[in-house]
């Protein structure tokens, strides 16, 4: 049953969103520049008259798109979930869109709580670039060979440092992941590859997929990933790739968000 309009504040609410980021200077709110969570406060402010701050699972930079980001608010009123969704996805403009919205748990929280995330990255293999890949896809004109990508990515699955594959330190210096899955599949002329893991750091899937893509180039054996990884120097790895091809596919909780009172229910 869906929650009722009425009075009081309502309960806390996880948002599933979905964006095309080219337009955005990233997630989160900064001085100048338009960001995706700056644009939904906005829309939330316009449809309940108070101002709230979104917390998301992940934070994604400039250009980089989201299939399945989900951030939390506390919601000031009380109003139908559906209601809701569509109300702010009326408000928004059309490269973002509120997918659902979820009655969650009062400490519910869409980064912290988050126990795995998957992205994608889109690699598009074809022999001249595709005016209907611009920003959606990075394009790699020499033929990559996906078992040759599967090999070299397996030694990146593991609970490993990833210092080779980060842009910066994170604040507390800590740059172990714990990588889940790595699953590289060719579709035409597109090369998808899906990374499972617990958190990211700072650009490491993008370095991860510049890095298979010129080891491959230069004829590396698969085992020099290990070098690479041992090595805990960014400059051994390779090129980072371009942010318009990654995308935030979904985030997964203890509690599954489809175990929620939903706008939408599966």
């Amino acid at each position: 049953m869906e929650t009722a309009d009425g009075a009081g504040p309502g309960p806390r609410i996880a948002l599933l969103v979905q964006y095309d980021g080219t337009g955005f200077n990233g997630w989160q709110v900064q001085n100048g520049g338009r960001t995706v969570q700056g644009e939904i406060e906005r829309a939330v402010r316009v449809l309940t008259g108070a101002e709230r701050r979104l917390t998301a699972a992940g934070r994604t930079d400039s250009g980089v798109h989201a299939l399945g980001q989900v951030a939390h608010f506390d919601c000031p009123i009380r109003i139908g979930l559906k209601r809701l969704c569509t109300g702010l996805s009326g408000i928004l403009d059309r490269d973002v869109s509120v997918i659902n919205a979820y009655a969650v748990t009062s400490d519910f929280h869409a980064r912290y709580g988050a126990i795995a995330r998957e992205y994608q990255y889109l690699v598009y293999n074809g022999r001249q670039r595709s005016p209907f890949m611009l920003h959606r896809a990075m394009w790699v004109h020499h033929p990559l060979d996906v078992e040759y990508l599967r090999a070299a990515s397996s030694y990146l699955v593991g609970e490993l440092d990833f210092a080779s594959f980060c842009k910066k330190i994170s604040a507390d210096g800590v740059t172990t992941r714990r990588l889940d899955s790595i699953e590289i599949d060719r579709i035409d002329d597109l090369v998808v590859f899906r990374l499972r893991g617990n958190a990211f750091l700072h650009n490491m899937i993008r370095i991860i997929i510049g890095t298979l893509c010129d080891m491959q180039r230069r004829g590396d054996k698969p085992e020099r990933m290990l070098e690479i990884l041992a090595g805990r120097d960014r400059d051994r790895a390779g090129a980072t790739a371009p942010p318009y091809g990654l995308y935030l596919k979904r985030v997964e909780y203890a509690t599954p968000l489809e175990t929620y009172e939903s706008a939408y229910p599966l």
